[in-house]
């Protein structure tokens, strides 16, 4: 039996289950309404069983788990994954930096807000990234 999670097929079904989150999303944003976030983890949760290397469904999870749900350590833990699987990709080490930093653990902040500007391109996130870590300075 071919192993799904790198088949087309596999693939295809969970870039499927991928959109489906993010039109969860984007309803929970328009209607201020928590289970359509809820319903948007569940459908990247199905993409990355499909997929388990779909590093972009592991790291929508998490950001939808730390900035609308509030669940920091299940938030980390899903950008963790995406950091694992895709290292040189700056865009989850800047939603964990962030997360770490509103959330008291500075130390992992300033870890990965400097990853984040070792790997990011110029532009707003990459100033907001410089910006917290000066302010992380200044609190130290």
């Amino acid at each position: 039996m071919p192993n799904r999670a790198t088949s087309l097929w596999g693939r295809l079904l969970a870039r499927c289950w991928y959109v489906w989150g993010l039109s969860l999303c984007y309803a929970g944003g328009r209607s201020h309404d928590r289970s359509f976030f809820q319903a948007g983890v569940g459908a990247f949760g199905r993409a990355a069983r499909c997929w388990p290397a779909f590093a972009e469904a592991y790291y929508q999870r998490g950001t939808v788990r730390g900035r609308e749900l509030g669940e920091y350590q299940a938030a980390v833990a899903d950008l963790e994954r995406a950091t694992a699987l895709s290292p040189d990709w700056p865009d989850p080490y800047l939603q964990r930096g962030l997360l770490h930093r509103f959330n008291g653990g500075l130390a992992q902040a300033r870890a990965d807000l400097g990853r984040y500007l070792d790997l990011a391109p110029a532009g707003f996130w990459r100033d907001e990234a410089q910006r917290q870590l000066a302010a992380i300075e200044g609190e130290a």
